[in-house]
C-alpha cells in the first residue's frame, strides 16, 4: 500500500486518480479546498483523509505532503491570478514534493517540455512549471494529456443539450483526445512502479476522433441523432477569448499527432479507452438535465 496525496481531489483528474488509488487499496491523502463539498464528502467515505488547502498556500501544502511517499498534481489555468498564478502554484508543488522525497506525478500538457513558448497562456506556464521541475532534485514523472474528451460535458460549450455536438473545428479535422480514467489509469500505475516512472514525460492520448466521427459515436450511445456542428471562431473568441480561441485554431493547424497504437502498446496495464468507451460510461441523463463543466 502506497500514501499518496492527490491534488485538486474533488476535479476531475484528482476525482478519477483519488477513486482509482482507493480502489486499488492505496491510502489516499485528499487536498481539497471545500472539505464540506459533496464530491469531498464521498472521498471522506470512501476512505480517503481530508486535508483542506488550496495550491497558492506553502504551508498547507507542505503538511498535506509531510510523510506521503508519492503526490499526484497538477496546476490550475485560468485563474484569477493568470498564467503567473499557475507558475506560482506548480513550483509549489514541485517544492513540497522536494521536501516530502516524494515522488511527484505532475499532469501537465502535451508539448509542455518544448523551449519555444505558445503564446497560449495555460499551455506556456505549464512550460514554466516543466522547466522548474527540471532544475530541483524531485523524482518526477509528467504526464501531457492532451484535449480531453470530458470537454463534451461542458454543454453550455458543447450544447449537446441543444441536441447537436458543436465545436470550432472543421467537421473532418482529426483531435487527439484523452479521457481523465486514462490520465488515472497512467497516474496509478506510474505510483505503483516508480523504478519504471521516475524521470518519464508522457504525453497522454486515448483516441484520436473527428467532430463528424464524435457526434457519429454520441448518436449511437444516445439512440438519437446528434448532429455535428462547427462554431465560428470569431463567436468563440467572443464568448471564451482569445486565449481558448487561439488554441483551437492551433489544433485545425495541426498535424502533429501521437503515435497512439505505440503509446498504448508501452503501457498496456492501463486500461485505455476509445472515445465510445469513455461515452458509455457517463451519465448522460444526469449530464443532459443540467450545465457541467470539465477541468
Amino acid at each position: 500500500m502506497t500514501t499518496v496525496l492527490v491534488i485538486g481531489a474533488t476535479g476531475k483528474q484528482g476525482g478519477a486518480v483519488a477513486d482509482l488509488l482507493l480502489n486499488h487499496g492505496h491510502e489516499v491523502t485528499a487536498y481539497v479546498r471545500s472539505p464540506e463539498s459533496p464530491s469531498a464528502q464521498a472521498l471522506s467515505t470512501a476512505g480517503a483523509r481530508l486535508v483542506t488547502g488550496d495550491l497558492g498556500d506553502p504551508e498547507a501544502l507542505t503538511g498535506a505532503a509531510k510523510g506521503v511517499d508519492a503526490i499526484f498534481g497538477l496546476s490550475v489555468p485560468f485563474g484569477s491570478g493568470g498564467k503567473d498564478q499557475e507558475v506560482a502554484q506548480g513550483r509549489l508543488l514541485v517544492d513540497a514534493a522536494a521536501r516530502a522525497d516524494a515522488h511527484l506525478v505532475y499532469s501537465s500538457v502535451r508539448g509542455a517540455d518544448r523551449l519555444v513558448e505558445t503564446d497560449i497562456d495555460h499551455a506556456d506556464s505549464k512550460q514554466q512549471v516543466e522547466a522548474y521541475l527540471r532544475d530541483q532534485q524531485v523524482r518526477a514523472t509528467v504526464l501531457g494529456p492532451v484535449y480531453f474528451m470530458e470537454n463534451a460535458l461542458n454543454t453550455g460549450f458543447s450544447r449537446l443539450t441543444d441536441g447537436v455536438l458543436a465545436n470550432p473545428l472543421s467537421a473532418g479535422k482529426p483531435l487527439d483526445q484523452v479521457s481523465v480514467l486514462d490520465i488515472a489509469g497512467l497516474a496509478v500505475h506510474a505510483v505503483e512502479h516508480p523504478d519504471r516512472f521516475v524521470g518519464q514525460r508522457i504525453d497522454v492520448v486515448s483516441d484520436r476522433v473527428t467532430g463528424e466521427e464524435a457526434a457519429r459515436i454520441l448518436s449511437d450511445v444516445l439512440g438519437r441523432e446528434i448532429p455535428y456542428q462547427q462554431l465560428p471562431l470569431d463567436q468563440v473568441r467572443r464568448w471564451a477569448g482569445d486565449e481558448i480561441a487561439d488554441m483551437f485554431q492551433r489544433f485545425e493547424e495541426n498535424t502533429d499527432f501521437v503515435d497512439i497504437d505505440a503509446l498504448h502498446a508501452g503501457y498496456p496495464d492501463v486500461a485505455w479507452h476509445s472515445y465510445a468507451d469513455w461515452a458509455r460510461t457517463v451519465d448522460w441523463d444526469h449530464i443532459l438535465r443540467g450545465r457541467t463543466t470539465a477541468r
